[in-house]
């Protein structure tokens, strides 16, 4: 047997060759360019641009209102004031937000409010509640862009409708100043483009995100009560008439479309108006409670508040033909032309954003609400979506309809002798740019003079006329010089108490009255306010003294004043101290502006103890 001899134990080192850092580098360089590529198509998309010109916009005329002409609505600041409580009150709490209003838009606030201690003009400035307000614009905005490309709009006309829609005065007030009505126009837009994309397509998705859209309609707006009802019906009726088969079936895919339709808006209504009764006895504070609508109105709450009925309906068509004033003319072309196509879309904007308008055109008469020309604010997005209406595609839909098959049959259940419709030509789509521009220009271009005639109009736009008056007018007029004095007033009287230096709960103050919730926001310690959002409220202001606090601000007893708690308790506190208090101190004794003339009196004695 032949023995192998050992072998020497030497192995060849395997050779490290130096990595190639010029490949790895390329590779990395590659991604980076790519990833550089993308981002710059997906900035440079069509909806991405009208965003982002939007956001800039709409921030834009936020910060000129905040800072430069600092024309603040103080039902804005009261909002923004409602989500500044749950975080920075005497006693936060959820609760704290009120239910006066609806709680959406204070809710929405309460997010940029968590960085007050970083940029307080979020909360002195209420650039917390512009801030939602572009971003809820903006959104409305996108929407209608949105809903006209799926409509089949062209590329030229649907950007003249978008720009058209985006710089209507209203909408760019609105879109900065930090109300509700940005909120409630993009939910409103936002449930009839998905109510729209179901009515063509019958897509169960879309009718589940126009469902969320009206739940959260109605935490911004009490408008939402109509657009539901009338929106409910229409899905009922397009549910049934879509179902083939025997009555029972088509009655159950009716109705359960309808459920999902309402479900959230149920939701909503019946969870808001529970979580009020438990918490203050009422379900509807915002019509019941000593703050509500109708306590307002029968207070004389706001400007040009009643009218002759015959008055109040020319008021309101005078609104409108400020706001849309070819808006009749577009409609009935709309009808006609859905009519002739066999095309249930234009069913979509009518029913919900004119169910908003007309919820609140009924409202005003019916005396539920006070005048303002922001309620009408439906008016310009309805009138940009029926444009768009009439200069949409007419959808794929069968020559020959069979049974159960008509104008609520979408393009996809068509079963036999269906039509395509060919792509345009260049000359065809050329020619529908072009007559679709005129046409958005001819009709929705007048709205923008006379939208601006409307706002400096002081008997319709008197809030607006109120707020940008000093803005604008040339000279100013006496209105306007006592306007302009608003914010500095509220300086004043937020500085004269930081400079008490009073310990938290010590200043009892009913914030329902003018101007105290933008004290409250601008004073350096909102603690040292005791405000009915606090649960012990009652008791400290049945006693102050008891409960540690000295001081009591209370307002003349005129107007929605006569409503404040403090008013109710102490009817006489204001003109003679009620024999437990000694007046310190009068802010804005001149009486002008938006303020009145509060009085600070300091508690001398126990009320519940006086004879």
């Amino acid at each position: 047997m032949t023995v192998l001899a050992d072998r020497p134990a030497t192995f060849q080192q395997p050779d490290h060759q130096p990595r190639d850092r010029s490949v790895a580098s390329r590779k990395i360089v590659g991604r980076l360019r790519s990833s550089a590529v993308r981002g710059y198509r997906r900035l440079a998309t069509e909806g991405s641009v009208v965003t982002i010109l939007c956001l800039a916009l709409y921030f834009t005329v936020a910060m000129i209102v905040d800072f430069k002409t600092l024309s603040f609505n103080g039902d804005a600041f009261a909002r923004m004031a409602n989500g500044f409580y749950v975080l920075y009150s005497r006693d936060p709490h959820v609760a704290a937000i009120g239910f006066v209003w609806n709680p959406l838009q204070s809710i929405l606030d309460i997010g940029p409010l968590l960085f007050k201690d970083l940029w307080p003009a979020l909360a002195s400035h209420d650039v917390a509640g512009s801030i939602v307000s572009v971003i809820c614009m903006t959104g409305a905005v996108h929407q209608v862009r949105a809903a006209l490309r799926e409509w089949g709009v062209v590329r030229a006309p649907r950007l003249a409708i978008t720009a058209l829609f985006a710089i209507n005065p209203m909408i760019l007030f609105y879109g900065a100043n930090g109300m509700s009505e940005a909120l409630y126009v993009f939910t409103l837009v936002t449930i009839t483009r998905y109510l729209a994309r179901w009515l063509r397509n019958d897509d169960a998705r879309s009718l589940i995100y126009s469902a969320i859209a009206l739940g959260l309609c109605y935490l911004a707006r009490n408008e939402a009560v109509l657009p539901a009802a009338l929106g409910g019906v229409l899905v009922l009726i397009v549910g049934f008439h879509r179902k083939l088969g025997d009555r029972r079936s088509r009655a159950m895919k009716g109705l359960t479309d309808t459920i999902i339709f309402l479900l959230p808006f149920v939701a909503s209504f019946v969870g808001w108006a529970a979580a009020s009764l438990v918490i203050t006895g009422q379900p509807f504070a915002q019509f019941t409670s000593q703050y509500g609508n109708s306590a307002q109105i029968a207070a004389g709450g706001g400007a040009g508040t009643k009218f002759p009925f015959g008055q109040e309906i020319r008021l309101e068509a005078h609104a409108l033909e400020y706001l849309a004033p070819l808006l009749v003319v577009i409609l009935l072309v709309a009808l006609v032309m859905a009519w002739n196509r066999r095309d249930p879309l234009v069913l979509a904007p009518l029913t919900i954003v004119g169910g908003g308008l007309a919820f609140d055109l009924a409202a005003y008469p019916t005396n539920s609400i006070i005048w303002s020309f922001r309620y009408i604010i439906a008016a310009v997005p309805i009138e940009a979506l029926l444009v768009g209406v009439v200069l949409s595609a007419v959808p794929n839909r069968k020559t020959a309809l069979g049974p159960h098959q008509g104008i609520f049959t979408p393009a996809a259940h068509a079963r036999v002798n269906t039509q395509r419709r060919e792509p345009m030509t260049p000359a065809q789509r050329w020619l529908a740019s072009v007559v679709g521009v005129m046409v958005a220009v001819i009709v929705l271009s007048p709205s923008i003079p006379t939208t601006m005639a409307g706002m400096s109009n002081k008997m319709v736009g008197w809030q607006e006329s109120q707020e940008l008056g000093y803005v604008f007018d040339r000279p100013l007029t006496k209105a306007d010089l006592a306007d302009k004095q608003h914010y500095p007033t509220i300086l004043r009287m937020s500085h004269y108490i930081s400079g008490l230096h009073s310990p938290d709960g010590n200043i009892v103050v009913d914030n329902s009255s003018q101007c105290i919730p933008e004290v409250i926001t601008n004073v350096p310690n909102p603690k040292v306010f005791v405000i009915p959002n606090d649960r012990d409220f009652q008791k400290v202001l049945a006693d102050p003294l008891t409960f540690h606090a000295h001081y009591i601000i209370v307002p003349p007893s005129t107007g929605t004043n006569v409503n404040t708690a403090t008013v109710k308790a102490y009817p006489t506190l204001y003109d003679t101290g009620a024999g437990f208090a000694t007046m310190v101190h009068q802010f804005n004794p001149s009486g002008t502006g938006l303020c009145p003339t509060l009085r600070l009196y300091r508690v001398t004695g126990h009320p519940n103890l006086t004879p």
